[in-house]
């Protein structure tokens, strides 16, 4: 047997035969170009609009959310920006494909440098990068076959073209070397109801090397397995069966979120990027928005947008949730997620230097026109709208935010918490605010002096670390004692154990990664609050990662039932 881990994306599991997409296609040539300028910029110009013709139609084909992502994706085939970078090249003497190849390159790596959900978008580029240059080259773009029975799909990642071809029956299971559980792959698996495993590295070498082609999936951990044992095949069927009937049962909800079994009420929200994300939130359960990143709005200018860019676009985004809260982040921008109209002096360690609020209070306008733009969307849509700052790290900054919103309307302002320091001062920082946010992923790494990009130090990054548990529990505690709500926005809360022990630490909210709304409020309305908070106490006296989820587990022994 070879196992690999990747990143669960849709729950569920699978097991049966696999089969392997097509390789990504290799980099063009740099040679110059024996047609000239003109003649491969009309070339290009034709291959754009094929593409995009192409990603239209088959949104009109489909419908519901796919529709939504392919139309995103046909606009994102027209942007300007990446045309007018491919034409700079052209006019060097460049070929076409080249120089599409290079302008997508440059595209890619800001989203990537910008991290997290942004980061998940440098493959939707990529694959337009591939489609266009498939017509430039004359060549069908590798689609899902038709086979006459059913199977896991194994790929390097998939675009949003390629999932509306996914069938519920023939394919199995997902497993992709790359991609994000916010990834287009990932929403419309979840839409289908396909077990989906991402960021699965080694898995394409595996399975070429692999004699059996038979593979079992486990999407709830994220692990897959080749050639499986007997054993292992029956464990993933009676997991396929407790999923089935967990899908059952519907969680219990009321008025204010959802409700333990002995009736304690945990509001669970979603964690979101761009609009198209909105509508799943909605189609998920969530009770509002937790956290609404700003920063793909700011991304690929060379100006910051406008006040009515700004308000409009947060409209759009606030409408669907009226009368619920949302919870919007300013511009979290700095030296690691650069921003064409900032001048970001180099940094040796940008993590550690000028970013998230330290930028916007050093550049007035950007942070004042945003607050503006929030105040009045807050007002068209309806929205219960809250708006918090990034990265703050002394009482004196949370007070200063919280008196500029307040300036603008902004009745409700909050600070997330992130760094060791505002642990340590909580209590101050809390006094100052009208709620805390703990972004758990920025926390676990300043906490541990361990860069959660390296792979090396991820053990680190175990959002079951003892010490990140003890600080979650000492912000709850000052929140509680300054009447102060706190929530979780950050990767932790998408556990589901692990978010019941977050409510047991005296965490007040929930805000998740879409795809793990409902498995989160399965286990939140399958407990007592007694069983979470005897869990959280139980794995505040572990010494490791591994020991506090063995500990907390021993507590929420009603989840292995229910596949999670």
């Amino acid at each position: 047997m070879t196992t690999l881990q990747g990143i669960s994306a849709s729950t569920g599991a699978a097991l049966g035969p696999f089969h392997i997409m097509a390789a990504a296609l290799p980099k063009p040539s740099s040679m110059q170009s024996g047609s000239g300028a003109e003649f491969e910029l009309d070339n290009l110009s034709r291959a754009i609009k094929a593409v995009s013709n192409e990603l239209g139609e088959r949104a009109e084909r489909s419908e519901g959310l796919a529709q939504e992502i392919l139309y995103a994706t046909q606009e994102m085939t027209e942007d300007s920006a990446l045309f007018s970078e491919a034409e700079s090249l052209l006019a060097k003497g460049h070929t076409a494909a080249y120089s599409i190849w290079e302008a997508a390159e440059i595209f890619t790596r800001l989203l990537i440098n910008a991290g997290g959900y942004l980061a998940e978008r440098a493959s939707d580029v990529a694959n337009i990068r591939d489609r266009i240059i498939c017509v430039l080259s004359g060549v069908d773009y590798p689609e899902i076959p038709l086979l006459n029975h059913g199977f896991v799909l194994i790929a390097r990642d998939l675009s949003p073209a390629d999932t509306t071809d996914l069938k519920p029956g023939q394919i199995l299971a997902i497993v992709t070397e790359e991609g994000g559980p916010t990834s287009h792959t990932a929403i419309i698996a979840r839409t289908l109801g396909i077990p989906a495993i991402v960021a699965c590295t080694g898995v394409i070498e595996a399975a070429r090397n692999d004699g059996s082609n038979s593979v079992g999936v486990d999407a709830r951990a994220g692990v897959i397995t080749f050639n499986p044992s007997q054993e292992l095949a029956l464990e993933l069927a009676a997991l396929t069966k407790a999923i089935e009937n967990r899908r059952l049962h519907r969680p219990l909800h009321g008025a204010d979120g959802y409700q333990t079994t002995d009736g304690f009420t945990v509001p669970i929200y979603a964690n979101v990027g761009r609009f198209e994300d909105v509508n799943v939130a909605v189609e998920s359960g969530a009770d509002g928005i937790g956290l609404l990143r700003t920063e793909l709005l700011y991304l690929d200018r060379k100006t910051p947008p406008s006040l009515s860019e700004q308000q409009e676009l947060y409209t759009k985004m606030f409408t669907p949730f009226a009368s619920k809260k949302v919870v919007i982040r300013t511009l979290d921008a700095g030296a690691d997620k650069p921003m064409a109209f900032i001048n970001f002096s180099k940094e040796p360690n940008p993590a550690l230097g000028v970013r998230g609020y330290r930028t916007v209070s050093n550049h007035k306008a950007l942070l004042t026109t945003q607050l503006e733009a929030i105040a009045e969307a807050a007002k068209a849509s309806g929205a219960e709208v809250w708006v918090m700052a990034p990265m703050i790290t002394l009482p004196g900054e949370a007070q200063d935010f919280v008196s500029l919103a307040h300036s603008f309307g902004l009745e409700t302002a909050g600070v997330m918490v992130e760094v060791p320091s505002a642990v340590f001062l909580a209590n101050e920082i809390a006094k100052e605010s009208n709620f805390l946010s703990i972004g758990t992923n920025d926390l676990g790494q300043y906490l541990h002096a361990a860069d959660r990009e390296s792979a090396q130090l991820a053990h680190f990054n175990d959002p079951w670390q003892p010490a990140l548990l003890r600080a979650v529990h000492q912000v709850a505690n000052a929140g509680a004692r300054g009447n102060c709500p706190v929530g979780v926005c950050g990767e932790a809360a998408s556990d589901p154990a692990l978010a019941a022990v977050l409510i047991g630490l005296g965490v007040t909210s929930l805000s998740c990664n879409v795809s793990t709304i409902q498995d989160v409020a399965q286990a939140i309305t399958s407990l007592t609050y007694v069983e979470m908070r005897d869990a959280a106490l139980a794995a505040l006296e572990a010494s490791n990662a591994a020991e506090a989820k063995l500990l907390a587990r021993k507590h929420l022994h009603k989840l292995a039932s229910l596949g999670l």
